[in-house]
């Protein structure tokens, strides 16, 4: 199901590495975990400088040196502040699948950072310094893979998934109403899952999705505005446009002009 999406975010491309100065490790996940956990990936800057997130609909636990946080899903795009030089490790969760490890309410962390308090996790707070124990990257992802096995709890596949999969492969452009009638729920009920699951409402994750596809695409190739805002059910350029800002708080170009610039000036 989740393989359907690759989340897209300019800050871990090439381009937007450079830009920023940041080095980037990624590592995958073993088997029992694809599909569920995305990656894990850690970031080092010889700098302090900011780090670029878009609304992707996922969520994550960074994990500094001093202590964790958990990330909710981001209705908007926002910088997170690296104070320090040094390495910041990072797992990296799809949509909608915290709850296959923790029993928790996602909408209450949306557009926040938490601290370890919020998971209802033993070990949860020195997971940190578990992993800073060791200076090797792939012995840190190994760490966390440990950790997330043995909070694991297997489920099988639900109508919220197949909803999940149908706005996939729609590229967000489905309606709320069709997306129930075809799972066989309300409007009303799959809402409240996907405020639980996600931290979203089924609008807001329908959105989400959208916009992704739409920035991913523009990123590729920024002369086609028009093709893409009408590809994906825009009335027109128009509309493209100030959803894109309505999420990513500026124009297509401005926006792209922040991670691209040094990288075509080189």
């Amino acid at each position: 199901m989740n393989e359907l999406y690759r989340s897209f975010q300019p800050i871990l491309t090439e381009a937007g590495l450079k830009r920023f100065g940041l080095i980037l490790e990624y590592s995958p996940v073993c088997k029992v975990l694809r599909g569920i956990v995305h990656s894990y990936l850690q970031i080092s800057t010889t700098k302090p400088t900011p780090y670029p997130v878009i609304p992707d609909g996922t969520q994550a636990i960074y994990i500094a040196p001093h202590g964790s946080k958990i990330g909710g899903a981001q209705s908007r795009a926002r910088d997170i502040q690296i104070l320090q030089p040094g390495n910041y490790f990072g797992i990296r969760f799809y949509p909608g699948v915290l709850r296959y490890f923790f029993d928790i309410n996602l909408f209450e962390i949306t557009d926040q950072f938490v601290d370890e308090k919020f998971l209802p996790c033993c070990g949860f707070g020195e997971l940190h310094n578990n992993i800073y124990q060791y200076h090797s990257f792939h012995e840190r992802a190994r760490v966390c893979e440990q950790w997330l096995l043995q909070q694991y709890k297997p489920r099988p596949a639900t109508q919220f998934d197949h909803a999940l999969s149908l706005i996939y492969q729609s590229f967000g452009n489905i309606k709320i109403a069709q997306l129930a009638t075809m799972v066989g729920w309300s409007s009303r009920h799959l809402n409240r899952l996907f405020r639980l699951h996600t931290g979203l409402s089924t609008k807001a994750f329908v959105q989400t999705i959208r916009i992704q596809h739409v920035c991913k695409q523009l990123y590729m190739t920024p002369e086609n505005t028009l093709h893409t805002a009408l590809e994906l059910g825009f009335f027109d350029q128009s509309h493209l446009i100030r959803d894109y800002k309505k999420h990513l708080l500026s124009s297509p170009s401005m926006f792209f002009d922040r991670f691209k610039s040094d990288f075509y000036n080189s």
